[in-house]
Order: C-alpha cells, then structure tokens, then sequence
C-alpha cells in the first residue's frame, strides 16, 4: 500500500518537473536536439553536442554531463541539474528551484541535446508530452528493457514515437530492421544513415583506419571517409569503432543544418576538418588504457546489450589488427542485464561469436556462467582458455596474474551491465597507471559504497 502511494506521488512530482521544463522551453524557444533508441544514445548524444560546439562557437549549446535522461532525468538535463542525492529535502528544494527558473529564469542556452530514454510502456509519451524535438535521432533496437517490455517489437513501438513526433528533421539508422519499417510514415525529412560502412543511405563511412600513435600513453588516430549526400570528406578523429564512425557522421551532417539555420551560411567543411576532431566521451564508453605487462584495455563497462557487446567485439578485433605489435584478445565479459524472457537465448546466441573471436575468455555472472559457459563447451572450446570468477574484483586479480604468467601480449575487452557485475572493478585491477581510475565509470563516493557489498 505505501509502496502505491509512494509510486503515484512520485509520479505527480515528475509529472510537475515536466511541466515546469515545457514551460521553460516553449518560453525561450530552445532549439532542441532528441536522441533514442536502445543501444548508443549517449555516445551519439556527447558526439552530436561537441560536434555542435566547435561548429557554432557563438551560440550557447548545452546537454547534461550525467547520463540523465527518462521521465525525471530529461527535466533534470534541462535545468542544467548535473547532481542529485535521493532525499526528499532534495526533491522539495530541487522542485521550488525549478518552479522558479521555469516562470523568471533567464534563458541559459540557445539549443540543448537531449536523450529520450525509456525503460517502460508509456514513457515515451510522458517525454513527448514535455518536448517534441526540432531533429530526432534514432539509434537502434535492442533486447535489452524486454523485461519490462515483453520484445524488442513492444520496444521499438514504444521509440519510434519520438521521431514520429520530431518537428523538421528526422536521422534514421537503416541497419535496424524496426527503423527500416518507419521509414515511409514520418511527415518530416528523413535522412538515413549506417553504423556499419553500408551503401545505399544517405551519411555513410568508408576506408577507416586507425595509427597507433608513439608515446607513453595508448592513443591512437583515426582516418575514415565520410559520405554525407552525394559529398564526401576526409575525417581525422580519436573516436574508435564504427558505430561512433557512424555517430560522428551524423554530427557533421546536423552541424551543417544548425550552422545554416542559425547563420543563414554554409558550415566551411574544409576547414573544419583541417584538424583532428577530438571528443570526449563519457566514461566506460569505449575509453583506451594502458595495461599492466604491456596489455591494452579496452574499456566499455558501462553497459552492456547483446547488439553492443557485438558491435565492441568487433571494435577489439578492428583494433588488435591495426596494431604494430601482435596481439591476442581476452575477452571479459558479465551478464547482459533487462532481458527478460531474452535472457537465456541471447546469452547462449553470443557463444559463437566469442568463441572465434578470443584466444582467452574471462566470464562473470550467473547468467554467464549457467548459460554462455555451457553454450561455449558444446562449441568445443578448450577448457584452460575459458576463466569464471564470482566477481570483478577478484576476475582482476586473476587476470594480473594470468598477464605475469604469459609470454604473450594482450588486448582485453572488459564488457559488461551493471547491477551487480561492475566489470570497471576489475579494470582497475588491470590498469597499468592506478592514477587512471578515476576516468572509469561509477567511481563516486555513492557507487563506491554501493559496490562495497560485493567484494567483503
């Protein structure tokens, strides 16, 4: 019963914080950017919104640091909230704060990026009802929320609203199967483009390669033809793996409509891309670090899907054969979490494709253990390349020592969801500067204490 009430009082406090950021933007007529989809939308988001920064340096552009976004991040990220401790002090102070802003507040920005990001039936129409975007864009559909959902079909059903709801503009990603079927019912101009090099859509990407730079650090630069149209153009970037190849595409293409929008002038393409575009993205999202005995980790711990574990896999390979010296690939790998009745098929589905990927297999969660393990001995992988461990941190240390007692150098994908596996605790062990811990995701005080349970 207090479980109810406590659910619908909630609601109404999200449903208030929505009006006052409905209010806030249609008051100062925001120039909004949408992202969703299931997979990539804050890679994409963090990419499209710097991209857009060093295109029109005189406009104010905002999008939240937090990876906010859902029925109550979106009106957080408009107020520029980047912080919040669970309180109910907090919520009241933080409700009278946003009352204000949305009535007097002065405008703060001249455009913001934006993520739609649903978990559940009917959350994507809460986000509309608070903000229809200027330009959409749609990433993919995953398994991943089918617990909530029942299918990726239900899922898809639920993210296509928002582009059917965008005002001027809409990107499409014609590798997905569900984008494809929406195709033809959007009454706004539709832009299609690919995270794979396909031909045939409308931004594409080709004849990417990436240079290992020399120095003390693990950074490389990457070179990719960029298709927008019937034009092409020579990108040089530190962004890694196809899908931000894709992401970065996208970005360029959006600049080239905000700059004319905005300035009534051509974006100078030339010399925009005279030098290398460098981003940040957020932690645990495909970052590069040194390792210890010489390794090299590729960090995408902070979550995981079956479509993304795919498409990083991919990425390691596409990085292990671009490297000077050779390289075998381990693969460390935790549970893919919110499948539902998904669960046990997509983990089993994933065998194969680990097995001819990897020369060492590390595994973490009961899902990995129960049903990826076994799939994997039917496919008749030897035993001593395979390692279970019962959690991250001791998975590290394991793996320290494994490293010590190799004669062979490495390249480790560390991939997997959060609750409970939190494969960024074995990162750390691994990490070759223990200085680089604090770029790894869920470091704070907060999650630290969260996580302390796990490992007593």
């Amino acid at each position: 019963m207090l479980g109810k009430i406590k659910g619908k009082l909630l609601f109404q406090y999200y449903r208030f914080l929505g009006w006052c950021a409905r209010c806030y933007l249609q008051r100062h007529q925001i120039f909004t950017i949408g992202i969703n989809g299931s997979v990539g939308k804050t890679s994409c988001r963090m990419i499209i919104y710097q991209t857009l920064k060093k295109a029109l340096p005189e406009l104010n552009i905002y999008t939240s640091p937090k990876n906010f976004n859902g029925e109550l991040g979106m009106s957080l990220s408009i107020f520029q909230v980047e912080e919040r401790v669970p309180s109910v002090w907090n919520m009241i102070k933080a409700g009278s704060q946003i009352f204000y802003k949305a009535l007097l507040g002065k405008k703060a920005y001249d455009m913001i990026v934006l993520e739609y990001g649903i978990d559940r039936p009917k959350e994507m129409e809460f986000l509309l009802s608070i903000n229809k975007p200027n330009i959409g864009v749609f990433t993919a559909i995953d398994a991943v929320h089918s617990e909530q959902f029942g299918s990726p079909a239900d899922i898809a059903e639920e993210e296509v609203k928002m582009v059917k709801n965008t005002r001027e503009a809409v990107f499409l990603n014609r590798d997905d199967a569900y984008a494809q079927q929406v195709c033809d019912r959007i009454g706004v101009d539709v832009l299609t483009y690919t995270t794979s090099g396909m031909a045939g859509v409308d931004l594409s990407f080709e004849n990417e390669t990436i240079e290992e730079k020399q120095g003390e650090k693990s950074e490389f630069l990457i070179s990719f033809d960029a298709q927008i149209k019937d034009k092409h153009y020579a990108v040089q970037t530190n962004l890694i793996g196809k899908p931000n190849y894709a992401y970065l595409t996208l970005g360029l293409a959006i600049a080239q409509i905000c700059v004319w929008k905005f300035t009534g002038e051509e974006l100078n393409m030339e010399e925009f891309l005279s030098d290398p575009l460098i981003y940040q993205l957020q932690p645990g999202r495909c970052s590069i670090f040194a390792g210890k005995e010489g390794s090299l980790i590729v960090d995408s711990t902070y979550n995981s899907s079956p479509l993304s574990m795919r498409k990083l896999i991919d990425t390691t390979l596409q990085i292990q054969k671009s490297l000077k010296e050779k390289r075998k690939v381990m693969l460390v790998l935790g549970d893919m979490r919110e499948l539902g009745d998904l669960t046990e098929k997509e983990h089993r589905l994933l065998a194969g494709y680990v097995h001819q990927s990897a020369d060492q297999i590390c595994l973490v969660g009961e899902c990995m253990d129960k049903y990826l393990l076994d799939e994997l001995e039917k496919t008749g992988v030897e035993k001593s390349t395979v390692k279970t461990e019962k959690n991250s941190q001791k998975l590290g240390m394991w793996i320290v020592d494994f490293l010590k007692r190799s004669d062979e150098k490495w390249i480790i994908l560390f991939k997997g969801s959060q609750n409970t596996i939190f494969l960024e605790e074995a990162v750390k062990q691994v990490l070759a500067n223990k200085e680089d811990a604090k770029y790894l995701t869920r470091q704070s005080a907060w999650w630290m204490e969260k996580k302390s349970y796990l490992y007593n």
